[in-house]
């Protein structure tokens, strides 16, 4: 799948473009039309700025990350209800751009994992049905369930590992077979399916 590199800031396209040179990514300082729909496109908030609301519309019916060099929980928030895909750090490490453009290209959402545990707990501020919970997770297995119930309050998988005291895979496992099994793509879907 295509990916563009869009900022007006000269030295981050540069920094994004060594990072991801082995998927060849086409580099602008502008926004455009053009752009195929199905592309995958890395764009830096100032580049929404002076956008119109017909533009921006356009804009989040693609497959968008929005970066920013500061990084900000209500800035994520409002450009995930706009559509957008994913929400990080402009100058995040390499291996979580990478990681950012995988989730994008598998459909999923991307977010730094503490953006993850803020906005499961304000889902979780907002509802609270442990009857309805525990009804979805009939499908899973009595460790599954436990695992599955941790992931949805927001509990990393070290954090599950060390209270379980299994091993981190042994939960990355467990997690993809809930996700599975759920029909969830992440933990981020996970806490709304339990807590909806």
């Amino acid at each position: 799948m295509r990916l563009y590199l869009l900022s007006d800031d000269s030295a981050l396209r540069d920094r994004w473009m060594s990072s991801l040179m082995i998927l060849k990514p086409t580099v602008s300082s502008m926004i455009s039309s053009d752009i195929e729909r199905e592309a995958i496109l890395f764009v830096h908030d100032t580049m929404i700025v002076p956008m119109s609301e017909t533009e921006i519309k356009d804009l989040f019916g693609r497959r968008v990350m929005v970066f920013s060099m500061t990084p900000d929980f209500s800035e994520a928030q409002h450009f995930l209800q706009r559509g957008a895909m994913g929400y990080g750090n402009a100058m995040m490490h390499e291996s979580h751009l990478h990681s950012a453009y995988q989730a994008l290209e598998e459909g999923k959402v991307w977010l730094h994992p503490d953006f993850i545990t803020l906005m499961i707990s304000q889902i979780q501020d907002r509802n609270s049905s442990k009857e309805k919970s525990l009804a979805v997770l009939e499908v899973l297995s009595p460790r599954e369930r436990e695992v599955a119930l941790m992931l949805g309050d927001g509990a990393t998988h070290q954090e599950i590992a060390d209270t379980l005291e299994i091993t981190v895979r042994t939960i990355k496992a467990h997690a993809s077979a809930i996700y599975q099994k759920l029909s969830v793509k992440d933990r981020l879907a996970l806490s709304l399916l339990l807590h909806s």
